[in-house]
């Protein structure tokens, strides 16, 4: 599975501090070891100015997914207790949220949560999204945070600190920055509730492996059922990889740290393979249900590290108000999957042949598969219809990585045009990042005309409203023209006696 975001935050109003009060904190205490019939404990402490009334909520939905979890309703016996131990009242509104009466005296939030999956098998529920959930057992701990964490509604930008007690023998692997620790704890912080969320963790017995390259380090941090250790071949196999995306981004990217976390299921008994992932800033969960092929393993890790290590620049590095402001119980979202999934898609088909390493009949075999993959969805839905109503549109998503792929393919090669080989996709979306980047957000709305506006190319205008914003059929065939190829029956091949000009804009396009 390969994922993004967005959504717009219910805000409510926060208390105006005198000099001598203290914003709201988050401290949280996580004891692996105390692990009761797949239960964990949690205990929030509350530091700082607590307003008179709070709701406080764990996650419907997350960013990447696009069906409701209900995160809440694996959360028991929750309580809350003031500054002297005694008990405050507490009335679940719905699935995911309570109300906590007389807040101000609030100085502890207990309950506990079980796990959202026990063994990453072959049954899937749909609507149900391993990748963003967890699972307990003594040997191992997957762990999203939007399982174990709760907010208060309206206070998401808050300080963040999570302490886990854990077995000396498992190792806590992630992209969260680490707040100090010992061989039995380890101390996380991050400096909001939404950047704690961003960072997935997973605790097992060490099977890692570090990739140096230009600006960042890649750590790859493995679990398998099977006892093996996979971590070192996978990183060496998926090297070459990272070292053609990062050279494909000119070697700038927007994080100098980036974690795999893989979780890797065996089952002798099943020859089921299946792969899931899921995209975070600066790092990226693999869930991996095969039989113990280091090939296949390696191949699948590959092709999900693939796209989702791209996804460091969209919607990551680049999104809009509905992204920055994500409001996890209440989501309304952006219309621009073309740009966030479309676009990473199409950098992750445009890179191999870019850097030198595929062919150029390889990648028209790409692109074929693209098309006729795409044939089996509606192509009367646009792609800006799809993603105001992704989750209406389950049955639909998957065409993102399709006409999306192929709607930047056919830009790439407009921009291409208009600027005489000297700007495509790559530029704009470094120009874009510039301009706007992960604290800048830009407005949804805007997007299109902001586009024309850095480009000066108003040519764009009729493009985004034909093809993106409207359903009419992608100009495939015209612009594979333009560089030298023909579109016929579903096969793209490459003209026997193209013009100067097509050659000149295939080889600024392609090399």
């Amino acid at each position: 599975m390969l994922l993004v975001l967005l959504l717009s935050s219910c805000h409510t109003s926060q208390p105006i501090l005198n000099n001598d009060q203290e914003a709201l904190r988050y401290h949280y205490r996580v004891d692996l070891t105390a692990l009761d019939e797949d239960k964990l404990t949690i205990v929030l402490d509350i530091e700082g100015l607590v307003p008179e009334q709070l709701t406080f909520c764990l996650p419907k939905i997350v960013p990447g997914i696009y069906g409701a979890m209900d995160f809440g309703q694996y959360v028991s016996n929750l309580s809350a207790r003031d500054k002297k131990g005694n008990p405050l009242r507490v009335q679940q509104l719905d699935t995911n949220c309570w109300s906590i009466g007389q807040a101000y005296e609030l100085k502890q939030i207990t309950y506990q949560i079980d796990d959202s999956w026990e063994e990453f098998g072959r049954n899937n529920t749909k609507g149900f999204y391993r990748s963003s959930a967890c699972s307990f057992r003594d040997s191992t701990f997957v762990l999203n945070s939007n399982c174990l964490f709760g907010y208060f509604r309206g206070y998401t930008q808050e300080p963040v600190e999570v302490v886990f007690e854990k077995p000396a023998s498992l190792y806590g692997a992630s992209s969260l920055e680490k707040a100090g620790g010992s061989t039995r704890q380890d101390s996380f912080r991050a400096p909001s509730y939404h950047d704690l969320l961003d960072q997935p963790i997973l605790y097992a017995q060490p099977d890692t492996s570090l990739i140096r390259l230009p600006n960042i380090e890649v750590e790859v941090a493995c679990f398998s059922t099977s006892g093996e250790k996979i971590a070192e071949e996978i990183a060496a196999f998926i090297e070459p990889l990272l070292v053609n995306q990062t050279k494909y981004l000119g070697d700038k990217l927007p994080v100098d740290k980036y974690t795999f976390l893989i979780y890797h299921h065996s089952d002798p008994g099943q020859d089921f393979y299946m792969g899931d992932g899921l995209e975070h800033s600066n790092s990226t969960l693999i869930l991996l249900y095969m039989p113990l092929d280091r090939q296949v393993i390696k191949e699948t890790v590959y092709s999900i590290a693939s796209h989702e290590f791209f996804h460091i620049l969209m919607p990551l590095g680049l999104h809009s108000h509905e992204i920055e402001d994500y409001d996890y119980n209440a989501p309304t979202f952006s219309q621009h999957l073309w740009l966030y999934e479309g676009m990473t898609e199409y950098f992750t088909i445009h890179m191999p042949i870019k850097t030198g390493v595929q062919s150029q009949e390889a990648f028209c075999k790409v692109i074929e598969r693209k098309i006729k993959e795409m044939e089996s969805f509606d192509p009367s839905l646009s792609l800006t219809a799809l993603s105001k109503a992704p989750m209406e549109k389950q049955d639909q998503y998957y065409n993102v990585y399709l006409k999306g792929a192929l709607l930047n393919l056919c830009l790439d090669i407009r921009l291409r045009e208009l600027s005489k080989g000297e700007f495509g996709v790559q530029n704009l979306v470094e120009q874009l990042i510039q301009k706007y980047g992960p604290d800048r957000p830009f407005e949804d709305e805007d997007l299109f005309d902001e586009i024309i506006k850095l480009t000066g190319f108003a040519e764009l205008g009729p493009f985004f409203q034909q093809y993106v914003i409207g359903s009419k059929p992608l100009p495939l065939e015209v612009s594979l023209e333009k560089a030298g190829f023909s579109l016929q029956d579903g096969q793209v091949k490459t003209l026997k006696n193209p013009t100067p000009q097509q050659l000149e804009l295939r080889q600024q396009w392609l090399k």
